[in-house]
């Protein structure tokens, strides 16, 4: 029976591109774009839309091909391959020009981590890999590739501030946007992967997410943006970590 495609939250997604972010600025000179995910096995949605939204590419191999073509449906991602050689070939082009792609692959997670590092591929940060595949990971990490970890909780210090709309989304999501990224605090260091997020999100979050906007602010940060916002739409839901405001 295949089971069902774990539809992840928006704030899920927003931390797990929050991390790879500080990843990118700490070990890859501030650059996602031609670096690859690896994710293997169920619940790679976040991390996927996560690294297409940083600019990197992805690789998520599951063996349920329902779930992955459901989020292929859903505009998580952008490929639903059978075969290694299908996804590497895709990977390869977009990775060259260093542009965002998600492809999944549908196959049995240890068996294809075990042929792709018997191939030689090597990607650049890793997420949730298989059960069975501790030689694979020890090795893939002894080449070079990074571990995506938990968020620690210095990095979930800052309010996670959302918003949704009940109609006319097209029009006000892009405003409410451009107000969030004006509220940030320019000599934060994260404060370029959080505009980033407000800009490129909308575009891989999915039909799911067609009516949802959030971003990580601080105190001041996000006293800004309510004002100026309830300004300009007064009709807004806004919540933060998960109570109304």
């Amino acid at each position: 029976m295949s089971l069902a495609m774990h539809h992840p939250e928006i704030s899920t997604i927003h931390e797990q591109y929050l991390t790879i972010s500080r990843i990118a600025r700490e070990q890859f000179a501030g650059e996602a774009g031609g670096k690859i995910l690896l994710c293997a096995g169920p619940c790679c949605v976040a991390a996927v839309v996560a690294a297409s939204i940083a600019g990197a590419a992805s690789l998520w191999i599951d063996a349920d091909a329902e779930a992955l073509r459901a989020a292929l449906r859903a505009g998580f991602c952008d490929f639903v391959v059978s075969t290694l050689d299908e996804a590497l070939r895709i990977l390869k082009n977009e990775v060259r020009q260093k542009r965002p792609v998600s492809v999944g692959l549908c196959a049995d997670p240890q068996l294809a981590v075990r042929e792709m590092v018997e191939r030689g591929f090597q990607p650049d940060l890793l997420i949730a890999l298989a059960a069975g595949s501790e030689r694979e990971l020890r090795i893939l990490i002894q080449r070079g590739a990074v571990v995506v970890p938990e968020r620690s909780e210095q990095e979930r210090d800052s309010s996670l501030l959302c918003w949704s709309v009940d109609a006319e989304a097209a029009q006000s999501l892009p405003r409410i946007a451009r107000i969030a990224a004006e509220a940030l605090d320019p000599e934060r260091p994260d404060t370029a992967a959080r505009r980033r997020w407000l800009l490129a999100a909308p575009r891989y979050l999915g039909r799911s997410f067609a009516r949802q906007g959030c971003v990580c602010m601080d105190h001041n940060e996000s006293a800004a943006f309510v004002t100026q916002v309830r300004a300009d739409n007064p009709a807004v839901s806004l919540t933060c970590n998960g109570a109304g405001i």
